[in-house]
């Protein structure tokens, strides 16, 4: 098979040199050191009575609700085909572009690899042709870092198209809307979202972000959500003006400050924003599930959590919210709770994802199946998930370890509706993550490959 291999070194020249041809065909060109949009956002007093809020929200919004001088819609769903809005595709987190799109029938073949040696690579996203990751070096010197976000062709075996040199180092994962991929650079205190065109990687706009961010930067309809610690901030992706903000430490009568945010999801035309203490800080068992509808404005509802939210998915009438220990559902519309599994080990952080009324969480030792509607137990698997799953029709793969004390890293697959494994591969390359799209099932090494696997 044949194998492309790009080294560190050729990245890194290839970075500071020219750019190949375009994704959309064009010839894609260097743009200079970009500025910010200058829109600024201004707030104007809540309407509350309008639409008629809860009275739990009308009483304790306070300050806690921006609105701004832009005007941008909130949609989700459908995820249209062919982009990939948010961190893991969809609110609902398949890592599927779309859900049915990738290999079912097994064993899975390596088709192609392209490799940037040494460099550390994002969690690669994808639209209806091409897949976008970010390359840095980690041994660049803080002064002059140096990365580049790269477009690869998986028809021409991951041929690259183009690369943008970026002076900066990446924060988190690309997402790709449109004829937009956007990424955040800087560090977590001090970054800035970078708008690049998808077709030749050409620089479209620049938006700053006031906080600390969080890495769930996402788009929906014409939003682009970028959230920090403090503030759900919403700006209009087509001019950077500020729409609207949710800060859940301005809330009246939140007297402690440990509504952080963590998590944030969106769908139904509304955010939902997970808080609690800041990994920085000891764990307490507080944290909090917030609905905000810009269109009330403010939140629809509001429930209190027995501890920090790790990861939230949202389905067509469910909210699931991962805590440290436990895994609950509740009402899209209502906030009521459903029902709730306690854990009897830690949740992974990382690992949460819901399609066809199952919902998927892991811990340590073992991969869990609940159902959406009752939170009932459906299979457990003994395999300690590392990072993300993905449902690719009626097959949900993971990464990690059948036992925890072993060194072996497998790629499984099982069936989404009972549990039953289907195949299994063992990976001597350590596996950052792994995602469908175009047919493929992609994964992004630790030592900055990208493979791309098919069942052909």
């Amino acid at each position: 098979m044949e194998r492309d291999t790009f080294t560190r070194r050729k990245c890194l020249a290839a970075i500071a040199g020219g750019l190949t041809a375009g994704c959309g065909g064009r010839a894609a060109e260097e743009s200079s050191t970009p500025t910010s949009p200058t829109a600024t956002a201004t707030a104007r007093p809540i309407q509350t009575g309008a639409a008629d809020p809860t009275a739990e929200a009308a009483a304790t919004l306070g300050a806690a609700f921006d609105r701004g001088v832009g005007r941008c819609a909130l949609e989700a769903s459908p995820t249209p085909d062919g982009t990939w809005p948010m961190i893991n595709r969809d609110p609902a987190g398949t890592n599927a572009s779309p859900a049915s799109n990738g290999p079912t029938e097994f064993p899975l073949n390596e088709r192609w690899t392209m490799s940037a040696l040494e460099a550390q690579v994002t969690f690669p996203v994808a639209d209806d042709g091409f897949v976008y990751l970010v390359a840095a070096d980690p041994d660049s010197d803080p002064s002059v870092p140096m990365s580049a976000v790269l477009c690869h062709d998986p028809r021409r075996n991951g041929e690259i198209q183009w690369r943008r040199r970026v002076d900066a180092m990446p924060v988190g994962p690309p997402v790709a809307d449109g004829e937009t991929v956007y990424v955040a650079f800087g560090s977590p205190e001090d970054a800035r979202v970078q708008a690049i065109d998808r077709t030749d990687g050409s620089l479209r706009n620049v938006y700053d972000l006031p906080g600390r961010f969080v890495g769930e930067l996402a788009t929906a309809g014409t939003s682009l959500v970028m959230p920090t610690e403090d503030a759900y901030r919403v700006v209009d992706a087509r001019t950077g003006a500020h729409c609207w903000s949710f800060a859940p430490n301005d809330l009246r009568g939140s007297e402690p400050r440990n509504r952080k945010i963590r998590d944030a999801a969106v769908g139904d035309g509304a955010a939902f924003v997970g808080t609690g203490y800041p990994d920085s800080q000891p764990t307490t068992g507080v944290g909090h599930l917030y609905a905000v509808d810009p269109s009330v404005p403010g939140m629809r509802w509001h429930v209190p959590m027995d501890g920090p939210v790790g990861r939230i998915a949202v389905t067509d009438d469910a909210v699931i919210v991962t805590t440290d220990d436990s895994v609950a559902g509740f009402d899209l519309r209502s906030g009521e709770k459903r029902w709730t599994d306690s854990v009897e080990r830690s949740v992974r952080p990382a690992t949460l994802a819901v399609a066809d009324g199952v919902a998927v969480y892991g811990t340590r030792r073992t991969l869990h199946g609940l159902d959406v509607a009752t939170g009932t137990e459906r299979w457990a698997v003994p395999f300690g998930v590392r990072g993300d799953v993905i449902f690719v029709g009626d097959v949900l793969y993971a990464v990690g370890r059948r036992d925890p004390t072993s060194r072996r890293i497998l790629l499984v697959a099982v069936d989404v509706a009972s549990g039953t494994p289907r195949w299994q591969q063992e990976l001597y390359d350590p596996i950052v993550d792994v995602m469908a799209a175009n047919g493929y099932l992609y994964a992004v090494t630790t030592d900055g490959r990208l493979f791309a696997f098919s069942s052909v």
